[in-house]
């Protein structure tokens, strides 16, 4: 098994509009985090900005348990959690009065599944960049050294690490797993079919994608 991390999160291009949401906590009603980099990257700022813990809003809603363990550790409690661990399943789920203020701090390049849901109901949603994610050229060379060995597989946790690997795919011929249907959506707008997708978006139902597709393979 290789490990090759295709991308990696960095500080946005500008940290004015996350600076800004953090200086006026006070006024949203809820925040949202997509990520358990969102989480992180946000609570660095409040750290450089605020001179205590940041006051937690009536509201703090996670996509999932990975997202929910990353709030737990800077000291908030999640109020609201999908069972279905994606922007979509969250969407489903958080409901605010209308009117209300929502942060959602992201990566600068994110759905609008989120923001569209909570605007479409009356909130005043304000998203930030949090983070960026650029392409990580040691894990791509990793990727490319496990294929020409002979890799059967390949995993992708995230639509962003998918698209960089496609070409190199291509010319393998091993079989393609996504962690969901919007990883696996943005393999097949590259060309390349899935050869298996995680019914949820966690270690043990992508564990069990690879096995399936392992089982299809000559």
């Amino acid at each position: 098994m290789t490990f090759a991390p295709l991308i990696k999160t960095v500080a946005p291009k500008s940290w004015k509009a996350l600076d800004r949401a953090i200086n006026n906590l006070r006024r949203y009603d809820a925040v949202a985090f997509t990520s358990a980099n969102a989480v992180d990257f946000f609570f660095l700022r409040c750290r450089k900005l605020l001179a205590g813990k940041p006051v937690s809003p009536r509201t703090v809603a996670a996509v999932g348990r990975a997202t929910e363990k990353a709030i737990a550790v800077h000291g908030w409690a999640c109020t609201v959690m999908p069972e279905d661990a994606r922007s979509e399943g969250l969407a489903r789920i958080l409901r605010v009065p209308r009117g209300s203020r929502v942060l959602i701090p992201r990566a600068e390049r994110g759905l609008d599944t989120l923001p569209r849901s909570l605007r479409r109901n009356g909130a005043r949603v304000t998203v930030v960049p949090a983070y960026r994610t650029v392409p990580d050229p040691e894990g791509l060379r990793s990727l490319r050294r496990a294929l020409a060995l002979g890799a059967d597989a390949v995993t992708f946790a995230s639509p962003s690490a998918a698209v960089p690997a496609v070409p190199y795919l291509k010319i393998s011929g091993a079989a393609a797993v996504a962690i969901g249907p919007t990883t696996a959506a943005a393999l097949r707008a590259k060309g390349v079919v899935p050869a298996a997708v995680s019914k949820r978006p966690d270690p043990e139902s992508l564990a069990r994608a690879v096995v399936q597709a392992l089982r299809g393979r000559p």
